[in-house]
């Protein structure tokens, strides 16, 4: 049986999927490497959870490794969670 997600549970998501990923600091750290329109991902358990949740299509290169895909914006997001709580989205 499917569990219908709470009000809290859904607030919880928003503000996950609203926080923008800080990808030059993940860059920096060495946990991504951009690749054009994606991202190769060198340690998954680095991620921030809120990015990981973020993820949005997942591919392999010709060598194998890792490549994903983040949403361009984080607006829409940010507009349910302000929608669910009455309060701007503020990192």
């Amino acid at each position: 049986m499917t569990k219908i997600p709470i009000r809290e549970e859904i607030i919880e998501l928003a503000r996950k999927l609203a926080t923008p990923v800080d990808f030059e600091q993940l860059e920096k750290e060495g946990v991504i490497e951009k690749k054009g329109a994606w991202y190769k991902v060198k340690d998954f358990k680095s991620l921030p959870v809120h990015a990981y949740d973020q993820i949005r299509s997942v591919k392999n290169d010709s060598n194998g490794n890792c490549l994903v895909q983040f949403p361009k914006s984080w607006k829409r997001a940010q507009q349910l969670y302000r929608r669910m709580t009455g309060k701007e989205f503020d990192e």
